[in-house]
């Protein structure tokens, strides 16, 4: 009699194993068994550069726990999810204190499919991280999310001062090699991957257009948009459009400012995609605040 092995089927009861399984080899610092769970093809990531896990497992003890977890896609055959977890590390060694304190709640973008009769991580994408203190609990406004590293914050955080946030919380913070992003969302979709609303801050080194007049341009004409149209532009120093588009969960209604200014390239951006409009009240308060954080082109805090 034959046997054959049975083709395993996707489910959210093996995608909550699968993550276990992940934080389970991570906290017990079994790099063989961390790595099998991924494809061959997609071995090559940061994750599971071995002498960062080497290190880190060398220094630490490290706590695991899940926060959250959201299935986006399911098939028999394949997934696409999200989920999201707390890291506190302690020394090892008490003598030496605990450095530079890792303890991180992390938000991960994750693609699982069957190949050759077995289930496989095909993409894993940290998305967002929340800095910890010591004690393990995010750390103050925009230190929740400001990296050590960034280096263009500080020409950033100038054109804060006019906006009133609310309930928009720094969330997250993205670093590239000539810009850096700084986003706000919503305090209970913090470790969302989808937003229902979000502001962000975007700073480039130099403008990709030569002019603004050509950026704004490209963003009302080079794109699939339901409705573009300018509020207002200065010069060549700024611009300040309204777009609406279609995106994930329907309508996308978003304020944009863009800015020249010394030091660099800005856009500002407030978007609400919960597939409802932006209301009249809020958009006018919105431009209002965008206008006045133009008065921070020319300076530097």
């Amino acid at each position: 009699m034959l046997f054959f092995k049975r083709r395993p089927k996707v489910t959210e009861q093996r995608i909550r194993e699968l993550v276990q399984e992940i934080e389970n080899s991570y906290t017990a610092k079994e790099i063989d068994s961390l790595t099998k769970l991924f494809h061959p093809d997609n071995r090559q990531i940061s994750f599971l550069n071995h002498f960062n896990l080497m290190l880190t497992f060398q220094i630490y003890h490290i706590d695991s726990t899940l926060l959250d977890l959201k299935i986006l896609e399911l098939t028999d055959q394949e997934a696409t999810f999200t989920y999201t977890r707390k890291h506190l590390y302690k020394c090892l060694n008490e003598n030496d204190g605990n450095g530079d304190n890792p303890n991180n709640i992390s938000s991960y973008y994750v693609k699982v499919s069957v190949d050759n009769k077995q289930l496989w991580i095909s993409r894993f994408s940290r998305y967002s991280e929340l800095f910890l203190d010591l004690d393990g609990n995010v750390r103050p406004n925009e230190q929740a999310v400001v990296p050590p590293q960034a280096i263009f914050f500080d020409k950033i955080r100038r054109f804060l001062h006019p906006f009133q946030l609310g309930a928009l919380i720094p969330a997250s913070y993205f670093l590239y090699n000539d810009s850096e992003s700084i986003g706000y969302y919503p305090a209970t979709e913090r470790f969302s991957y989808f937003t229902s609303e979000k502001f962000t801050i975007d700073y480039f080194e130099e403008m990709a257009a030569d002019s603004i007049t050509e950026h704004t341009d490209i963003l009302l004409n080079e794109n699939e948009l339901e409705y573009g149209q300018i509020i207002e532009v200065k010069d060549e120093a700024y611009s300040i459009i309204e777009i609406k588009c279609q995106g994930n969960s329907g309508l996308i209604h978003e304020l944009i400012l863009s800015m020249t200014a010394p030091d660099g390239f800005f856009m500002i951006r407030y978007m609400k995609s919960d597939g409802s409009e932006i209301d009249a009240d809020a958009k006018q308060s919105w431009f209002e605040q965008m206008k006045a954080a133009t008065k921070y082109i020319d300076t530097k805090e």
